[in-house]
C-alpha cells in the first residue's frame, strides 16, 4: 500500500486543512487597506466595499471552456477597487493582498497541523502548498508565515497564479513538476473530497484527507470515481503513522 511507503513530499491545502478561517468580511480588509494607501482621503471604505461587491458580481464564477473553474486573483480585484479610487501604495501587490487578508476574516491553525509541519521538517518530508485561493502565491506565503512562523514550505502555489482551481490536474503537476519530483512520490493533505482527492488522485498523488467528524482516526476508504484515500480525523494521526515509516 502507497501510504506504507515514506513520501518524498507531502503538500498541503490551506482552508479547513491547515488553517480554520471565518467569514470574509471585505469592508474590514478594504478599510485597512485605505489606511495603508499613501492618500487615504480620496475615498471611504463604504465606497470601496461598494465596488468590491460591484467587481465579484460581475466577474466571480468563470469557467474555462473545458468546464475548469477559472479563479479571479485578489490582485485584481485589489485594483480595480482601488486604482478606481484613487488610492495609491508604497507596498507591493502582495503586501496588499496580505493585509486585505489578515483583517478581513479570523484565521486559526487546525488542531494538530503545527505538530505534523514540525514532524515533517525534523525527518526531512519536504512541504509545499496547491492552493484554490484569490491570493497569489506570494501573498499566501506572507499570511501563512506570519501566522505560523515555523513552517518550512518551499513555495505557495495558488489558482490565482495559473488561474486553474482544483480539482483540475494541471496544478497538481505544476506544483510536482516545480519541485522536481514524481507525483507518486508526494502526498497531498486536504479537507475536500473533490477538489483534493479527486485532484490528487489525477495526477498520481495520494490523498490524504481530513475528517474531523470520522469515527476511525486512520482509515483506507474508496470513492467510486478515484479510488482509495487515506482519512485521518486529526493531523497528530498522521503525524504518529509517518514516524513509524
Amino acid at each position: 500500500m502507497i501510504y506504507d511507503k515514506r513520501p518524498e513530499m507531502i503538500l498541503f491545502d490551506i482552508g479547513g486543512t491547515v488553517f480554520n478561517d471565518g467569514p470574509c468580511i471585505a469592508y474590514q480588509g478594504l478599510e485597512h487597506l485605505r489606511r495603508a494607501a499613501l492618500n487615504p482621503e480620496v475615498t471611504t471604505a463604504a465606497a470601496l466595499t461598494a465596488a468590491w461587491d460591484e467587481y465579484e458580481n460581475d466577474v466571480t464564477g468563470r469557467v474555462s471552456e473545458s468546464g475548469i473553474t477559472l479563479e479571479v486573483p485578489l490582485s485584481a480585484a485589489i485594483k480595480f477597487v482601488t486604482m478606481r479610487a484613487g488610492l495609491r501604495f508604497g507596498i507591493s501587490t502582495a503586501e496588499q493582498e496580505e493585509l486585505f487578508d489578515r483583517f478581513n476574516s479570523t484565521r486559526e491553525p487546525v488542531s494538530g497541523i503545527e505538530e505534523l509541519l514540525a514532524a515533517l521538517a525534523s525527518s526531512g518530508i519536504r512541504t509545499a502548498v496547491i492552493s484554490n485561493n484569490a491570493m497569489s502565491g506570494e501573498g499566501l506565503a506572507l499570511a501563512v508565515r506570519r501566522r505560523l512562523p515555523e513552517s518550512k514550505f518551499e513555495f505557495f502555489l495558488t489558482s490565482a497564479d495559473l488561474l486553474y482551481c482544483k480539482p483540475a490536474a494541471q496544478i497538481f503537476e505544476a506544483a510536482a513538476a516545480y519541485a522536481h519530483v514524481a507525483p507518486e512520490s508526494c502526498w497531498y493533505c486536504g479537507d475536500s473530497l473533490v477538489a483534493d482527492v479527486h485532484g490528487a488522485k489525477k495526477c498520481g498523488m495520494a490523498p490524504v484527507l481530513l475528517d474531523e467528524k470520522a469515527k476511525k482516526p486512520f482509515e483506507i476508504r474508496s470513492d467510486a470515481s478515484c479510488g482509495e484515500y487515506l482519512t485521518v480525523n486529526d493531523w497528530r494521526v498522521l503525524k504518529e503513522h509517518l514516524i513509524k515509516l
